[in-house]
């Protein structure tokens, strides 16, 4: 959907949809939009960066036919420097790639085979699960398989039980499919699973010590904040359309620290929420304002990172690298009050018997995919039916799940 400029003798674009490949920089599969072409070859963001970052000294050399040490003294005595043109644009950043959800951690022992994985909004989407090749090449394709969600390591207690998961492989990739997901799987939480030879399959969730609110949202288990600052949307606050899309903008592309920080320069965070405005794109000074006002009352704030020679954007900033500014979004994170845990009690589906599953959104924007007009009806009816204050349409970016029955 989108090519940047060639950079030595690659091409970086921009994908309709995120899309399974294997970089013959790294040598792993990797899941992505953003990938950089040569001649036949993939390579991933990461290794498309490391690879600039070593290559300005052959440019300078093939570009001056002067030494990299006196083609830098020529550069420096003009007052210029002697990088990439990328690294001098704040507009034109690039932020590496989140993993991309694939199992790791995996453990074949002949009888069982484990792995973990953080489940992301694809998954629960097309109710799929990653599985290693170590699974893939000795179980029988077709064979329905038997789910048992489980909670916790020591003290176990079955969440849900399920039938009929099936193993398919699609777009080249091996998945679990038939999948019912327990409504408390969000994006970023982490499982555990074991696949007992031949047709038991265990799907463990490891509940947090704590349970937090992480952006407006309830959770229980352990997770991985980056994934849900890139793939949960927090209601808890609504604002107006164009501040929606700064900050739906910074969340999705901008890069992710540990804590779940999303960053970019003001210049690229504009530039982008112009892109992906889907109908109607706001004016820049619109832009302006909201990210402004989002300033004022700290829902961003500013923090220092840095740009190295090929462009690739870090936080902190590291020692050596062009230093820039950069707006901060932060997840409001705190330990959850007892009353939002009665509001949002999982205690029905701690149990494999038959239970309702309240309705609720669900992420797809970031899938290249929208909202179906039966979905969009059924949020507008439900969300009346409600009574609740603000406007009845579905949120740009996700779908809506009614109300249903979900267990044996």
């Amino acid at each position: 959907m989108k090519t940047y400029e060639v950079r030595e003798d690659r091409q970086l674009v921009r994908l309709e949809a995120v899309t399974s490949f294997p970089c013959a920089g790294c040598a792993r599969t990797k899941k992505a939009r953003v990938v950089a072409v040569r001649g036949g070859d993939l390579f991933c963001n990461g290794c498309h960066g490391r690879m600039g970052a070593s290559e300005p000294s052959d440019r300078a050399r093939r570009s001056t036919g002067r030494s990299p040490a006196s083609a830098a003294s020529a550069s420096s005595a003009v007052g210029t420097q002697a990088s990439d043109v990328r690294a001098e644009d704040p507009v034109r950043v690039m932020v590496e790639e989140l993993d991309s959800g694939l199992p790791h951690s995996v453990v074949n022992t002949g009888l069982t085979v484990e792995w973990k994985f953080h489940v992301r909004a694809e998954h629960l989407l097309h109710g799929t699960c990653p599985v290693p090749s170590d699974m893939a090449d000795r179980a029988a394709p077709q064979e329905p398989l038997d789910l048992t969600f489980l909670r916790g390591r020591h003290r176990i207690g079955v969440l849900d039980e399920q039938k009929g998961a099936r193993l398919r492989v699609t777009g080249g990739e091996t998945l679990l499919t038939g999948l019912t997901w327990p409504s408390f799987a969000l994006p970023g939480t982490r499982v555990s699973v074991r696949w007992d030879t031949w047709r038991k399959l265990r799907l463990a969730f490891t509940p947090l010590d704590k349970p937090v609110v992480f952006g407006g949202t309830v959770v229980r288990y352990v997770y991985d904040p980056r994934i849900m600052t890139r793939e949960l949307a927090a209601f808890d606050a609504r604002v107006d359309r164009v501040e929606e899309l700064v900050l739906v903008a910074l969340r999705e592309l901008g890069y992710l620290d540990e804590q779940g920080r999303a960053l970019l320069p003001r210049e690229a965070l504009i530039r982008n929420t112009i892109e992906r405005a889907q109908t109607e794109r706001p004016a820049t000074r619109k832009i302006h304002g909201a990210v402004d006002r989002l300033l004022s009352r700290s829902v961003l704030i500013w923090e220092q990172g840095s740009v190295n020679r090929a462009g690739m954007l870090h936080y902190p900033a590291r020692r050596g690298e062009r230093p820039i500014a950069l707006l901060c979004y932060a997840p409001v994170l705190r330990e959850a009050s007892r009353e939002e845990l009665r509001n949002t009690d999982a205690g029905s589906v701690y149990s494999a018997g038959a239970h309702r599953v309240a309705g609720h959104l669900m992420r797809i924007g970031h899938l290249g995919k929208g909202a179906s007009a039966e979905a969009r009806a059924a949020y507008r009816e439900d969300h009346k039916k409600a009574g609740l204050a603000g406007p009845h349409e579905l949120p740009r970016g996700f779908t809506y799940v009614r109300e249903h029955e979900r267990g044996i």
